[in-house]
């Protein structure tokens, strides 16, 4: 199966960010973890002085995702929510599950996790911050990192705010269909988002997931790029932010206490009719596309001949939602690898 690699931290046209003074930490793998060489890691404060709330931990896995980091209405959103920008960078496994050389491994049990919350205690320490060592986690990630951010939730259920899974997707038996939650990982919030033409990570697969625990109340939503392969993530930007302004007003990430629930019994829900699958993905399972959705307040139903596909707190994030899912097509002008703009796209 062949796998997405990194192609660099691209930091240095990003002014927003080179405002903010940058703390770095390097943590050693430690005997019996999965992990091949030093672990690095950096850190910002948009928020200045002011007491860290929450941190938004992405990998660097290519500068479509990367640019979350340094982008300027995420950094407002930090400030405004004193939440740190954490950004990992890809760290390869000692023995791939995938086989592949230059990949991690996407079980945070195996050493990753650990080595995350070790640099948290680090960067925390060194920028005047300890609070970070608790802090709350927003976590993002992308491919197989969307996959390792889905098994971080089932790994450390009371840490994580919300996580936002972009187009997820990685070898058996990491791959994001294969997770396991427990009731408290279920009611983390999580936004799935897929691209209709992704033939890495698919859309039954990351679908699958979600229907899972949709049936068991998870307060999660599905978003479909129609059109878009494996890649332009930043073209959701402005959702991810309401959608996170929402889920941080209600669960109130505090390092000292523990987060509050979300009540899936109110708000909004979605569903979705996709398009007749023309293309598949590369375990052969079908790509769509979404041709219609709709909207409808909790306690009424949705059109029966359609499948689930979100909960929304409010309903200015639902008809958000609607109007995204509802476009044909979506803007395909940023990659994880700009010189192969065409990867993933169907064959």
């Amino acid at each position: 199966m062949k796998r997405f690699l990194p192609v660099g931290l691209l930091l240095g046209s990003a002014s927003a960010v080179a405002q903010l003074h940058q703390y770095k930490a390097t943590e050693i793998p430690r005997a019996g973890e999965n992990i091949a060489q030093p672990c690095d890691y950096q850190a910002s404060f948009p928020a200045g002085h002011r007491a860290v709330k929450a941190a938004w931990v992405t990998y660097d896995r290519g500068p479509d995702i990367t640019r979350y980091y340094s982008d300027p209405d995420v950094l407002a959103f930090a400030k405004r929510n004193d939440v740190a920008m954490v950004l990992a960078i890809q760290c390869p496994a000692s023995q791939p599950e995938t086989g592949e050389k230059g990949e991690m491994d996407m079980n945070p049990k195996h050493g990753l996790g650990r080595s995350l919350f070790s640099a948290l205690n680090t960067l925390g320490t060194e920028s005047g911050h300890p609070e970070l060592r608790d802090a709350k986690l927003i976590v993002l990630g992308f491919s197989g990192t969307g996959a390792y951010f889905g098994h971080f939730v089932a790994y450390a259920p009371d840490r994580v705010v919300a996580a936002i899974l972009t187009n997820p997707g990685q070898a058996d038996p990491e791959n994001v269909d294969k997770i396991t939650l427990d009731e408290k990982a279920v009611a983390v919030p999580e936004l799935i988002i897929v691209g209709g033409r992704d033939t890495v990570g698919g859309t039954v697969k990351p679908y699958n997931f979600y229907k899972r625990y949709h049936a068991q109340g998870a307060p999660w939503v599905y978003l479909v790029q129609n059109n878009i392969p494996h890649c332009c993530i930043i073209d959701t930007k402005s959702f991810i932010l309401d959608w996170l302004q929402q889920v941080i007003v209600v669960r109130r990430p505090d390092p000292n206490e523990p987060l509050s629930p979300m009540n899936s019994n109110t708000g909004w829900y979605g569903s979705i009719r996709p398009c007749e699958a023309v293309y598949s993905d590369h375990w052969g399972l079908p790509l769509w596309n979404v041709c219609d959705a709709h909207i409808e307040r909790a306690e009424k139903d949705l059109p029966s001949q359609e499948m689930p596909a979100g909960f929304f707190p409010a309903e200015s994030l639902a008809r958000e939602w609607l109007t995204y899912i509802r476009q044909q097509n979506h803007p395909k002008n940023s990659f994880p690898r700009p010189k192969d703009p065409s990867f993933g796209e169907p064959k």
